[in-house]
């Protein structure tokens, strides 16, 4: 296994697939397949990202790109409408009315498992599939960070051999 994640996701932040990695990273999506909701609805983000106000402001600003190219999508409506009802900080964030792609970036992580890690996030639209992107986490190579992504990946493979 290598040194990625790499989820699939469309424009309301939806996973539709990921690799063992992936699902090792993000706890079994065991709160949400919905990015969107991980960030603003799980107890855990604030310290599953380190740096949770900007993963929030840059969600934010992402989904509302994704909801101004098709604003009618029932998906998008439905999880922009929980998310109003559901966090006020995600209807603070919307109200400012910023809207920007995903760029190359780096997130920091807090994982309970391998402890802390640095990844680097590049996303890639899916021209077949207008609305979904690929995003895909890797570490730096020889990085505590690489080392603990790898740790992550064998628990991952012995967790699904066990099961």
């Amino acid at each position: 296994m290598d040194n990625s994640g790499e989820p699939r996701e469309n424009r309301a932040y939806d996973v539709l697939a990921s690799n063992a990695i992936a699902d090792a990273l993000f706890h079994d999506w065991a709160h949400s397949r919905n990015l969107m909701h991980i960030v603003f609805t799980d107890p855990a983000a604030r310290a599953f990202y380190r740096d949770w106000h900007d993963v929030a402001r840059n969600s934010v600003a992402g989904f509302r790109l994704g909801y101004g190219k098709a604003p009618h999508d029932p998906r998008v409506r439905q999880v922009l409408a929980e998310l109003l009802d559901q966090s006020p900080e995600f209807a603070e964030l919307w109200a400012h009315h910023d809207a920007r792609g995903k760029a190359l970036d780096r997130k920091r992580f807090d994982h309970r498992d391998v402890g802390e890690l640095t990844l680097t996030m590049q996303t890639f639209d899916v021209r077949s599939s207008p609305g979904q992107e690929l995003v895909v986490y890797h570490a730096e190579p020889a990085s505590t960070s690489s080392q603990a992504l790898a740790l992550l990946g064998s628990l991952a493979a012995t967790s699904r051999r066990e099961a």
